[in-house]
């Protein structure tokens, strides 16, 4: 059998910018050595699936629900790195933690004002609708840079810390001039679209669970074209397998093309260097 034609066929319609990936380094049972390995790790995986572009960020090694300010800041020095030593494929977003809403402040300033870093990650240490979180958001809408809020409705119950996707809307609106990546579309569900919906600051990633037949097209159905991007939560799952959940759908190339690119390049900073392909073309 030639697999060169099936390959050709599994290929992205465009280039492909991922908004939600971790270094190996947070996460079991692949080990690396370096970060220069875990470069080479990720994006030879990535050029594999046609992915191109990668927003990356750590939550320390390994991942603590509360992390210090200084393990935030040794989980950015690592992303940072891995910018430094492949600047074509690498952009870093910052993660702080709520609990300590200036000091965070202080580390968005060092990596997102000194160092370019692109965006803001949030993950489980406090809720979406904690205070904690507004200092950070401000300091985000200033720098003009989006924030990436992990998400999830668990049938378990979620953490302490774990913002449902209502908390996500609760801080849209509190911040109505934030630029809100909710995490997780197959975490939130149908239930988190619907909460999210009339929240125009709020996109989604595709990322969440394994790929469920219809749930990328729902995204679209209910929120717009314009407010889903893809995200894979590599290396939890792989580029490839969560680019199905696109691709195996019935959505027009323009549209494929504004979720694996043009959305995500739009929530960008300038400095980020992407530019949404349906622009460029004009």
């Amino acid at each position: 059998m030639n697999l060169s034609p099936l390959r050709a066929h599994l290929r992205p319609p465009c280039p492909v910018l991922d908004v939600h990936v971790h270094p190996l380094a947070c996460f079991e049972p692949r080990r690396v050595s370096s970060v220069r390995e875990d470069v080479e790790i990720l994006t030879v995986a990535a050029q594999r699936s046609g992915v191109t572009k990668l927003c990356v960020f750590s939550l320390s090694s390994p991942p603590p629900h509360e992390p210090t300010m200084p393990q935030c800041r040794e989980a950015n020095d690592y992303v940072l790195a891995m910018r430094d030593l492949a600047p074509d494929w690498f952009l870093p977003f910052c993660y702080v933690n709520p609990m300590y809403p200036d000091e965070s402040v202080v580390e968005m300033e060092r990596c997102i004002a000194r160092e370019r870093m692109v965006g803001v990650k949030l993950w489980v240490a406090r809720r979406a609708t904690d205070p904690g979180l507004d200092p950070i958001l401000r300091y985000a809408v200033t720098l003009d840079v989006p924030v990436l809020q992990h998400a999830w409705l668990k049938t378990t119950g979620n953490l302490p810390g774990e913002s449902f996707p209502a908390d996500v809307a609760n801080l849209a609106r509190r911040h109505p001039r934030a630029r809100l990546i909710m995490a997780h579309l197959n975490g939130c569900g149908m239930r988190g679209l619907e909460a999210v919906r009339a929240c125009p600051n709020v996109v989604v990633d595709t990322s969440g669970g394994d790929p469920e037949s219809g749930m990328v097209e729902l995204a679209v159905a209910r929120l717009g074209a314009d407010r889903v991007v893809y995200g894979s939560d590599a290396p939890i799952r792989h580029f490839g397998v969560v680019l199905g959940k696109t691709l195996g759908t019935n959505l027009s190339d323009t549209v494929q093309q504004a979720i694996l690119w043009d959305n995500a390049a739009r929530l960008l900073p300038s400095w980020a260097g992407v530019k949404p392909l349906a622009e460029a073309a004009v």
